[in-house]
């Protein structure tokens, strides 16, 4: 059976540039309405006036977390051992599949499967750029030293010579789709927390239309009488778009139906985020290598999505190893707000290796909505329910945190829990996560005189009576002097300050032993 691969990449490119619209767009929405939620102030209310919490208060009767840093390195390392042999594993059974199904059952051979297995388990690269949180100009860089090594291996274990321009443009065939893809879906910082979840809906309706449009094609020698009056009426590129588009009224309401589930997937802990992408970025790579095998090998090439399925197997089977032990500590993250690309970085070399760790707990904002967004607030803030996550009094603040989800994912990381806060109750909110947290991690980078608010944490901090370690960055442009004055009643050694004007590699390491060390 021949199949029109054309059509379906087509569809996979215009849900992928659909998906990017979407993401831009609903970002931006996203933004613009936790501003002028987090600048409203409710009025008070009687009936919910309490005592604003102490720091402390909380923590009272929970028993004091370790600060394990050898245990959070063996525990990155468990995690990229396990994601690293899961593309392996994919790879080989794809080129097992393939030598069977696509290339006859004569080529197979245990050399050649492993060689062609280790060829198609270059997502690996991205596995690893996504687990480190990388910058995709170090991915891509990833990715392509991986290809040269496969190129070196391909060279050698060839039967014939094949000549090097041959192999290069087999191996950019396999690349050169999904990272296309993955590029337009995350490399902007505005739809990366976006983007991966408007997929699935964006794919199924792009799909629709052009299945709706070959349809129409395919009967283009004998159209019904329908279509002739809807291109007379109508016009021809206008009938078209409207042909193009109606399949959206039908698959609609079933596609928001299969987002919502994804929510509730998340929530109820079926998935972790990263799970989550590295089960995303699999199907576009396994869609796009089997999209030359569909024209000659007909259905059965659709074999090659079947090592899709180790995803969610290794998921489960891998769920008491990467466990974490212990008790596990919770993390604070506070910063000078309208710093985002300083804080995002920060949050991507630091607080994703803590969250292998422990919980991080801080009060939402603008600046990490890339990076703490997940389903649920997506499809919270689409159904018009944003304003419901806001705590309104002090008297919400418990009910909150009471909501706060602080039980690992499957995968053994945890989650990172937000508090959305009005102007007029950031403080009580403070209050109570302070009392929540073990270890703080303050960005004080640009930190001045008029940054009130941060010098009413730092005094909470400086009182907080059970807080184990409180980290600060600072750099040149910090008035460190202002800073040490707010906390000077501190018990000694509570607060350590780290030159964090540059985070590379080893000022990172150097913050997380802060934050994990003895």
């Amino acid at each position: 059976m021949e199949m029109n691969t054309g059509a379906i990449l087509t569809a996979m490119m215009l849900g992928v540039l659909l998906t990017a619209i979407a993401s831009w767009a609903v970002s931006g929405l996203y933004r613009r309405r936790m501003l002028a939620l987090m600048r409203r102030a409710p009025p008070p209310s009687d009936a919910h006036a309490t005592a604003v919490p102490r720091a402390g208060d909380i923590t009272a009767d929970r028993p004091r977390a370790r600060l394990d840093l050898d245990a959070n390195r063996r525990a990155g390392w468990r995690y990229l051992a396990a994601v690293s042999a899961l593309s392996l594993l994919i790879g080989v059974t794809q080129s097992v599949l393939a030598l069977l199904f696509v290339y006859g059952d004569d080529m197979l051979s245990l050399g050649r499967a492993l060689t062609l297995g280790a060829v198609y388990a270059w997502p690996m690269a991205l596995t690893w750029g996504l687990l480190r949180r990388w910058s995709w100009l170090r991915t891509l860089g990833a990715i392509g030293l991986y290809l040269l090594v496969m190129l070196a291996l391909v060279t050698w274990r060839s039967i014939s010579p094949q000549p090097l321009a041959s192999s290069l443009t087999w191996l950019g065939g396999l690349v050169l789709i999904p990272v296309t893809v993955t590029l337009l879906i995350g490399a902007s910082g505005r739809i990366r927390a976006v983007a991966p979840y408007l997929l699935p809906i964006f794919l199924l309706l792009a799909g629709s239309s052009v299945i709706a449009l070959q349809i129409m094609v395919s009967g283009v020698n004998d159209p019904p009488r329908w279509l002739i009056a809807l291109v007379t009426t109508a016009g021809a590129w206008p009938a078209i778009v409207l042909l193009a588009l109606a399949p959206w009224l039908l698959l609609a309401w079933p596609a928001w139906v299969i987002a919502r589930a994804l929510a509730r997937a998340y929530r109820a802990k079926r998935f972790s985020d990263l799970w989550y992408l590295l089960a995303a970025y699999w199907f576009v790579v396994l869609a796009a290598t089997l999209l030359p095998s569909l024209q000659g090998a007909g259905l059965i090439a659709l074999t090659q999505f079947i090592p899709w399925l180790w995803i969610p197997l290794a998921g489960w089977a891998l769920r008491g190893w990467l466990a974490p032990q212990g008790v596990p500590p919770t993390l604070l993250v506070l910063r000078v707000f309208q710093q985002d690309a300083g804080v995002q970085t920060l949050f991507d070399r630091v607080v994703e290796r803590w969250r292998l760790s422990g919980n991080t707990v801080l009060i939402a904002g603008t600046d990490l909505l890339s990076r703490t967004l997940d389903p649920d607030d997506l499809f919270t803030f689409l159904n018009g329910r944003l304003a419901d996550r806001f705590v309104a009094s002090a008297a919400q603040v418990d009910e909150r945190l009471r909501d706060f989800d602080f039980a690992p994912d499957p995968d053994g990381r945890y989650r990172v829990n937000e508090c959305y806060c009005f102007d007029s109750t950031w403080q009580q909110a403070l209050a109570a996560l302070v009392g929540q947290a073990d270890v703080v991690l303050m960005d004080l980078r640009g930190f001045r005189e008029k940054n009130r608010g941060c010098r009413h944490e730092l005094g909470v901090l400086a009182a907080a009576p059970h807080l184990q370690r409180v980290v600060l960055l600072f750099d040149g442009t910090t008035e460190r002097a202002l800073a040490e004055a707010d906390v000077a009643a501190a018990p000694p050694g509570r607060f350590v300050w780290v030159d964090a004007a540059r985070l590379d590699q080893r000022r990172v390491r150097e913050i997380t032993a802060a934050l994990l060390g003895p």
